[in-house]
Formats: C-alpha cells, sequence, structure tokens
C-alpha cells in the first residue's frame, strides 16, 4: 500500500513541476519590448500573434480594422499584419498604412534610433519620437 501511495506523490509531484516549469507565452507587447520598441506601436486588441523566433517573421491578429493619429498622420492596422522583427528594426511590414495628404501608403519598414522611432513607406521617411508609443493607442 504504500509503495502505491509513494507513486502517487511521486506522479503528482512530476506533474506539478512540469505544469510549473512551463513558460508562458508573452503578448505581443511584450515581444515588442523584447526587440526594443514601445508597447504603443500596437494598438490596443491584439487577439493573438505567431512568431517564429529563428526568422523573425512574425503575424499580429486584430478583430478588426484598427486606426490612430499620430501628429498629423493618420495611421491604419488590418486586422492581420505580418512583417519581419529584429532588435530595433520592424521590415517587410504588411497591413500597416499611413495617410499622407489624399493617399494611403504602405508602411513598409519601422525602426528606432536613439529616441525616435521612424516609419519608411519605401520613398521617404518620418519619425516621430518615442513618447507617442509609450501607450497603446
Amino acid at each position: 500500500m504504500s509503495s502505491i501511495r509513494f507513486l502517487w506523490i511521486l506522479m503528482v509531484s512530476l506533474t506539478e513541476s512540469c505544469t510549473l516549469s512551463q513558460p508562458q507565452k508573452l503578448s505581443m507587447y511584450d515581444v515588442l519590448m523584447e526587440y526594443g520598441f514601445p508597447v504603443g506601436l500596437l494598438p490596443k486588441g491584439a487577439i493573438g500573434y505567431s512568431l517564429n523566433k529563428v526568422s523573425g517573421e512574425f503575424a499580429v491578429y486584430f478583430q478588426g480594422v484598427c486606426s490612430f493619429d499620430i501628429e498629423s498622420y493618420m495611421f491604419k492596422y488590418k486586422s492581420t499584419i505580418t512583417g519581419v522583427v529584429s532588435k530595433g528594426k520592424l521590415y517587410n511590414l504588411k497591413g500597416v498604412t499611413v495617410k499622407i495628404l489624399l493617399l494611403w501608403l504602405n508602411i513598409v519598414e519601422v525602426f528606432r534610433q536613439g529616441n525616435d522611432i521612424y516609419f519608411s513607406v519605401g520613398i521617404s521617411s518620418a519619425d516621430f519620437g518615442i513618447e507617442n508609443f509609450l501607450e497603446s493607442p
């Protein structure tokens, strides 16, 4: 009888230690911070993401289109955005646009230099102070 009790205690202990040692999946906002970006680079409401830590390829999912203003620019995020992330740089972006005058242009790259965040549409870029991105819009 005592050997059965011992096996039972051993199984419960192993199950608990395996459960406790499994790492929690970070939110995409936490992942952004690991790569040197502020959380406010993504709007609130991300419902999931996938990330290949080897290649940096990622996808972020929202329930719908998200849009917000920073200074005189309007940004729009589609329900799925994809790209590649590395330390201080997001590139090959798809699903993020900015309105300049009357045109919506695709943002293809975002990078951080010091306390500035640069958004590139390919032929031109604009920079914003990091203080604009301390909280998610």
